[in-house]
């Protein structure tokens, strides 16, 4: 049920779970643990619909390549930037969780497998509709896949009834975590502040923190640096490995034969190069979004084709005066970025209204990242050309090396991801498998943060399996350490 800050703070309630942000994960948190019985807290700092004060939060500064302002690219209130979500989704690839030769820092402590079990929940969840198998397309080094493109789900929306009618869990608007005190490797309580200045402290068996891509590595930074460093005992790579998915429009082409990719029937096919493609050419993973153009933007690109290459532009002519059917296609990417150490949210000067300092991101695409968009182009470009099935084009961004990222356009994708990153030991990251703090025995991490690596899919699907799979490992906690 809803909880007012002032009743918040009035009470001596300890809870099962004390769970800081409302967004996909902490949503999905909340209900599947009290659905399975647990007493548990949603606290969220920004309100039941968009403030600009809350908003404000979100502030904070740039370094690198050019990006969406920070308080422009997700949304602070109940359901987080699921509030802008377009409901694209499906899972990272099998390939995503393991070393690519390209870049060993890929690789994730678990395998796909352990994610797995959580996609039907996980879909059901986000109301999903699994999609098609993917497949190859023979002799092309290419895979045609599929992502679930159904209405997207506003988590407030439908999980607010579920909210306000359990009797296992409260939530809280307004409630902004501004400390955390640890006693022996454990948190005891939070401390969370209002806009209207008030306090209230906060104790539960287990904490969850799950504010987003940014916002995990700013608060983690900042409370461990007003624990002294006791919080984060080895932070190297706090904040570190921030990844984004680069988009951008990657150029066009021209289909003589459109059923051979299955452009005859649908509108838009998505392409991917196979794991053994990735290994060859040394890239990352890339989704080639083929966008079909309509009659008159075909046309305009059939004779600009002609009057580059005349010979063509002659067999093009006959084709047409013979009746046959092509299509042009605008050509779209979204691609998989390379952990660096160098890629950071780190701590600004100027600090929001609690005293904490806003975000400064420090973000720039590598070589690798360029490199990958440019040959999985030329790789669709080849296999278009060796079967004589079209032709494509490369934007002019592309058609030069080195390759110049544009500074302006869909730049990205609003996919926050790395900062807190899982792995198997302190030195490599900031929570283990099962997305716990090293140093605190209560203390866990959820969302995209945790990251080791981001394939190229969109983030929210595996954000919602891996907060499911989160509440199985407390759920055995919670029951194996039962209330005294």
């Amino acid at each position: 049920m809803y909880l007012s800050f002032e009743t918040l703070a009035a009470q001596d309630t300890v809870y099962d779970i004390c769970i800081v942000g409302a967004g996909a994960a902490g949503i999905a948190i909340a209900v599947t643990l009290a659905q399975q019985g647990h007493r548990t807290l949603l606290c969220e700092g920004g309100e039941a619909s968009y403030s600009e004060r809350s908003q404000a939060i979100y502030r904070g500064d740039i370094v690198g390549d050019p990006y969406i302002p920070l308080d422009d690219a997700r949304l602070r209130y109940l359901g987080g930037s699921t509030n802008h979500w377009g409901g694209i989704c499906r899972p990272l690839d099998a390939h995503d969780f393991t070393a690519k030769v390209a870049a060993p820092e890929t690789a994730w402590p678990i395998t796909q497998e352990a994610l797995a079990p959580y996609y039907a929940s996980a879909a059901t969840l986000l109301n999903l509709t699994p999609p098609h198998a993917d497949y190859p397309v023979t002799g092309s080094g290419l895979e045609r896949i599929y992502f679930s493109l159904g209405d997207p789900v506003r988590l407030k929306d439908k999980y607010a009834p579920a909210l306000n009618a359990s009797s296992n869990v409260d939530y809280c608007l307004t409630a902004n975590l501004v400390g955390l005190e640890s006693h022996n490797g454990r948190i005891e309580r939070a401390t969370l502040r209002s806009f209207q200045g008030d306090k209230c402290y906060v104790h539960a068996r287990f904490f969850v923190l799950a504010c987003g891509g940014i916002e995990n590595s700013r608060l983690l930074l900042w409370l461990n640096q007003q624990s002294s460093g006791q919080l984060i005992r080895n932070a190297t790579t706090l904040g570190r490995y921030w990844m984004e998915h680069p988009h951008a429009s990657v150029g066009q082409a021209l289909l003589f034969e459109p059923q051979a990719l299955g452009l005859d029937q649908e509108y838009n096919v998505f392409l991917s190069p196979t794991p053994e493609m990735l290994t060859k050419r040394q890239l990352l993973n890339c989704g080639l979004r083929l966008h079909r153009m309509n009659a008159e933007a075909t046309q305009q690109l059939i004779e600009a084709l002609s009057r580059d290459a005349p010979s063509l532009g002659e067999q093009l002519a006959t084709w047409q005066a013979q009746g046959r059917v092509m299509h042009g296609v605008i050509l779209r990417a979204a691609w998989e970025q390379e952990p660096r150490f160098e890629n950071r949210v780190e701590l600004g000067t100027e600090v929001d209204e609690f005293g904490i300092p806003h975000s400064r991101l420090v973000w720039r695409q590598s070589a690798l990242d360029r490199h990958t968009i440019r040959e999985s182009m030329i790789l669709l470009g080849e296999h278009l050309l060796n079967q004589d099935i079209g032709r494509l084009q490369l934007a002019d961004w592309l058609a030069v090396q080195p390759v110049t990222m544009p500074s302006e356009g869909e730049l990205a994708g609003r996919h926050h991801m790395g900062g807190t990153r899982m792995s198997h030991s302190a030195e490599q990251g900031i929570v283990n498998s099962d997305c716990r703090l090293f140093d605190q025995e209560n203390m866990f991490v959820a969302g995209s943060s945790v990251f080791p690596s981001v394939g190229h899919a969109n983030p929210t699907l595996t954000i919602v399996q891996l907060a499911l799979r989160l509440c199985d490992h407390l759920d055995r906690q919670l029951t194996l350490q039962p209330r005294a």
